[in-house]
């Protein structure tokens, strides 16, 4: 599996920590644990708009460039910058893959993909995912996530910069054991967004229409 696909593969699995100190189930976090959801949930929920450089790479040493922009509710774009040819975009509805080489697109409801929680209308990770560990230390805090509707599809890190808190990274693996990790360099916020950022190419009808 390529980076590129293996990117969209993560980008459709469940998410996890991977590799923080094991704490209590959703069910059963502390006090101190919860106040740290909280953070993270009021932080996700007060932020509009993101433009950031990003550096990704996998487990298989593959590395990768390029710019994400994220819009809530419901829109991203995940822009590589040259050789790779992949474009990832989110319009509210639909998570969209395109090689622009091939001139190939997939499709998946949005819904669908975890990283929807960070663009949907109220994020609430107690509802929608399983909180599985709380990590803080030094000026760092990881949280460690799984979908609680298919727990058994992959995992994720979420870190983040304690104070002030921002999100710096995030880490996926999906149920095949593929690692990517994508790095926020340079992050950006509250800035206006041009609408077509949201918008696939126009090459053909999509390859793999997932739902429709």
């Amino acid at each position: 599996m390529t980076l590129l696909r293996s990117l969209f593969a993560a980008l459709t699995v469940s998410l996890a920590l991977v590799a923080v100190v094991p704490a209590a189930s959703a069910q059963g976090l502390t006090a101190a644990q919860r106040a740290e959801v909280d953070r993270v949930e009021v932080y996700f929920n007060q932020l509009t708009t993101m433009r950031s450089t990003f550096l990704q790479a996998s487990s298989n040493g593959l590395v990768a460039r390029g710019v994400v922009w994220l819009q809530r509710p419901g829109r991203m774009r995940f822009e590589y910058a040259p050789p790779s040819p992949v474009l990832i975009t989110a319009d509210g509805l639909w998570l969209t893959y395109q090689d622009n080489e091939l001139e190939q697109t997939t499709q998946i409801p949005l819904i669908s993909s975890p990283l929807s929680v960070l663009v949907s209308d109220e994020v609430d990770l107690m509802d929608e995912l399983i909180v599985e560990a709380v990590d803080k230390s030094a000026n760092v805090l990881r949280l460690q996530l799984r979908q609680r509707d298919d727990p058994d599809q992959g995992t994720v890190v979420l870190t983040f910069q304690d104070k002030p808190l921002s999100l710096k990274q995030w880490v996926i693996t999906d149920a095949q054991g593929v690692e990517v990790k994508v790095a926020l360099l340079d992050p950006v916020f509250g800035l206006d967004l041009p609408a077509d950022l949201w918008r696939p190419n126009d090459f053909g009808r999509p390859s793999d229409d997932v739902g429709r």
